[in-house]
Parts: C-alpha cells; structure tokens; sequence
C-alpha cells in the first residue's frame, strides 16, 4: 500500500482487494465520527486540522492496511461559516412510512480500515488529548462504528445463521463491481466542491431476525429480483441480473418487487449514480447499517431512493404494498439521515471558511 494520498479525499476504490470471484473487498472496520464546530474557526484551526492528518498520513498507509479517510461537511457549516449558503441541502424524508432524525452535525469523519488499534490511534489523535487532538474546535456530537466483510456479520449474531462468508447483516454481497457508480463519475467538476463529492449518512435499524426466518430463495427474491434464486445470488461477481428493465413485467407475474431491481431504474445508461459506502453495525444493541452513499449531486441520491422505494409496484399486482412483498423495505426502517459535501482533499479542514 502506498502512503500517497489521492487529491480526492473519495477515491477509495483503487487501495480495495478482490475475493475469489473478483468482488471488491472494502475495508472491514468503520467509524463515523459527528462533530460540531467551537466557535468560528479561522486559519489557525484550519492548519492545525490538516497537520494532525498529515502526520496521521505519514504514520499509516493509504488503503486497508492503514486508514482511508474523508471530512464531509455539512449543511450548517456552509451556511454559516462560507459565503456558500444553500450549497449542501438538508436532509429531509425519504417515503411516507419513515420519520428519521435529520441530523444537524457541522461535519463527519468517516474513517476506515482492517486494523482497529490503528483506527484506534487515528481517533484518539484527532479527539482524545494528544497535542493533535481537535477538541479546541471540535466537538464530537456522536460515534458510529460498524463493520462489513465475509464471517463478521456471522460472529456478530451466530444465532441467525448467516453464511459464513457473507460480508453484510441481510447475508448476501450487496457491493458488486457494475452496481457502484465509479469514482470519476461521482467527481463534481467545478465550483466549491471541485474535485470532491456529495456524502448522504443514514442509519437504519433491520429487522434481522424476521428477515432470517424467510429461506433463502425468497430473501434473494425481495433483495435482487423475483427472478433471481439464491444460488445465483451467492455467485454474483459483476452485476446482480434483476430484470430492472423488465420490472412490471415481472412484478405482474410475481407479485414481488426485487430491491436491487427497483433500484436499478435510476441508473443511467446502466450506469449507477450512486457509490454506497454502507456498513453492518451493532450499535447501541440494535442490528442495522450505517448507510453512506456518494455522488455528484445529492437529488442522484434522492431519486435513487425515490425510485427504489417501488411505489409504483402496487400498481402491476394487488398483493404488493408499500412495504409488503416490496424489496426490504418492510424489513428496515431509517431513523437518522444527514447531508453533507467532500471537498478535494486540499479543501478538507474547514473549507473555505470566511477568514
């Protein structure tokens, strides 16, 4: 792994393995770090931020051996401290059946990698009491942590019987290499975030012990697509095959609505707009996902989820409902949301704050 860092504070992909069947491998080990700003942060702060990282950045690799890393920063901080109000929309509800807290954190850390002492070493030092610590103006609202990668989710919860080299809580590969929007895609071109990205967070609590009671051919119908057996799903390496282009077709014969397949219409060209980040989590007791997702624009996001929602599914059979016989969506429920902007990495620390 090389130490040097790319000038996107995003572009991850490149530092990721590859299983057996050429599936990408992320990181194991998550941690979302929500702050809040002290006071107005000048100059001063803003070097004393990047050289903490700097020296975080010369201490350990760039990829899965050391740490990956991006600042996102959100709607309050553009609002009230750059002469960029309105660049980062506020969260805001995604169906009629959820009712989130819309999170108001300045900014989050999303910081990951295989090795927890180091993930470890890079929270302390940026929030414990070492003389890099931020805690002059920075202050942490709320820690996430989570995990994803083959046998985790099976050691977390092993009375669920989730397959042993399944990475995620739903025991399935959700992260194919064709259902990812690439990283230049997601690049924004111009303006305050050039060379940066748009960062949606959420969190979602599952429903993993009804989900668990189903066999396994219906979870990979509801997850992928009513077409889509579970032998299939487990053999997945580019694309799941889901019919997306056939949708009422096949929800009219099936009276199901894969997830992956509702989804999947809000691509373009075939090409994901989206580039999930998400992870499996225990927090505070409960199963969920941390859901991070990545793009140009945020309203890419907001039809994506829009459009996976599968409102329409009624429509083409009598026994699909908003939630029932519906993807997932009857299995989880989304209890945070947040916004937020990546800027190019020599923008991270307090961006274009008024001096």
């Amino acid at each position: 792994m090389t130490r040097t860092r790319p000038a996107g504070q995003h572009e991850w992909e490149a530092s990721f393995g590859r299983d057996e069947l050429g599936r990408p491998v992320p990181p194991s080990r998550h941690l979302l770090i929500l702050v809040d700003v002290v006071g107005t942060p000048d100059a001063a702060a803003a070097r004393h931020l990047e050289s903490a990282l700097t020296d975080l950045e010369r201490r350990y690799p760039h990829g899965r051996d050391g740490f990956l890393s991006t600042i996102g920063w959100g709607p309050t901080w553009w609002d009230r401290h750059t002469d960029h109000p309105g660049l980062i929309a506020v969260p805001a509800r995604m169906s009629r059946y959820e009712d989130p807290i819309l999170d108001t954190a300045d900014a989050v850390f999303h910081i990951a990698g295989d090795h927890e002492d180091i993930l470890a070493d890079v929270r302390d030092t940026l929030f414990g009491e070492s003389a890099g610590a931020q805690g002059e103006y920075l202050k942490v609202r709320e820690v996430r942590t989570g995990f994803v990668g083959a046998g985790l989710p099976t050691a977390a919860l092993p009375e669920l019987g989730i397959p042993a080299d399944a990475p995620l809580l739903f025991g399935f590969h959700s992260v194919l290499r064709g259902n990812q929007a690439p990283e230049p895609a997601i690049t924004i071109a111009s303006g305050p975030l050039a060379g940066g990205t748009t960062q949606h967070v959420s969190r979602i609590e599952l429903d993993v012990q009804r989900w668990h009671a189903l066999d396994r051919d219906r979870q990979a119908a509801l997850l992928y697509g009513p077409t889509v057996t579970a032998a299939q799903a487990e053999k997945l390496n580019d694309d799941a095959p889901s019919d997306y282009d056939k949708y009422e077709q096949t929800v009219a014969e099936h009276g199901i609505v894969g997830h992956a397949q509702a989804a999947a219409r809000a691509r373009i060209n075939n090409v994901p707009v989206i580039n999930r980040r998400d992870f499996a989590t225990l927090d505070d007791g409960r199963p969920g996902t941390h859901f991070v997702s990545l793009q140009r624009e945020l309203r890419d996001f907001n039809n994506t989820r829009a459009i996976m929602n599968g409102a329409d599914g009624p429509d083409y059979h009598k026994t699909v409902g908003a939630r029932r016989r519906n993807g997932i969506n009857a299995f989880f429920d989304v209890t945070h949301r947040a916004t937020f902007g990546i800027p190019a990495r020599e923008l991270r620390a307090y961006p274009l704050h008024r001096s």
